[in-house]
């Protein structure tokens, strides 16, 4: 019986693909290269702020901290445009919490940012417990940032669902021992469906493995 729901941000709760595109097509304009389409930058979305940004402009990650510090600088200075926000988000959240479920968020974003973004969208109402990238040395997968959110919580990995668009999210929720809902609405990096707990298009079709009553 689950009691427990930790949600990843990017890809499963908010489609920023649109946004980051257009930063890192700014940087790219800035090196003279030429703009690159959101598929082609999506499969870097999931693989960390360093490792994005040397995809994006081709250049290797040791190169990339002046570049990540300007990306993030641009972006934290754009307000978050709600419609980015996945269809039935926030009817979902409001359930699960009204019903009593604990509910966290883990994200390799920045703190700074993963503040901002749940603040401007309202989903900062939401979440008892929340580890944001550089909260802690490590980053998703490794299991101590989704402990951090279960220690927050109370929370047994075994009564947890954890909700995430991506292999990093899967194999986290591997690491961790608790359940893995795919959420195929997101930036699928080729994440094994066979291995889930359930595949969901929409956030609303969770309650088809926790009914509410």
């Amino acid at each position: 019986m689950y009691s427990t729901i930790v949600y990843d941000l990017d890809g499963t709760l908010i489609d920023s693909a649109a946004t980051v595109a257009t930063l890192l097509n700014d940087l790219r304009a800035e090196r003279t290269l030429l703009p690159l389409n959101r598929d082609d930058l999506t499969p870097w979305l999931s693989i960390g702020g360093k490792g994005m940004v040397a995809a994006a402009l081709s250049i290797a990650e040791d190169e990339a901290h002046g570049y990540l510090d300007v990306f993030r600088a641009r972006y934290l200075a754009l307000p978050t445009d709600p419609a980015t926000l996945y269809p039935d988000v926030h009817k979902t959240l409001s359930t699960l919490k009204s019903r009593g479920f604990r509910l966290g968020l883990c994200t390799n974003k920045p703190r700074q940012l993963t503040d901002k973004i749940l603040a401007e969208t309202g989903l900062d109402a939401y979440f008892e417990a929340v580890c944001a990238g550089l909260d802690l040395p490590t980053c998703k997968p490794h299991p101590d940032n989704l402990h951090a959110c279960l220690n927050e919580l109370d929370s047994p990995p075994e009564e947890t669902l954890l909700v995430g668009d991506s292999c990093v999210d899967q194999a986290l929720a591997k690491a961790c021992g608790t359940g893995f809902v795919f959420f195929s609405g997101g930036y699928d990096d080729g994440v094994c469906q066979e291995n889930c707990t359930l595949t969901i298009q929409h956030h609303a079709e969770i309650f088809t493995l926790i009914p509410i009553q």
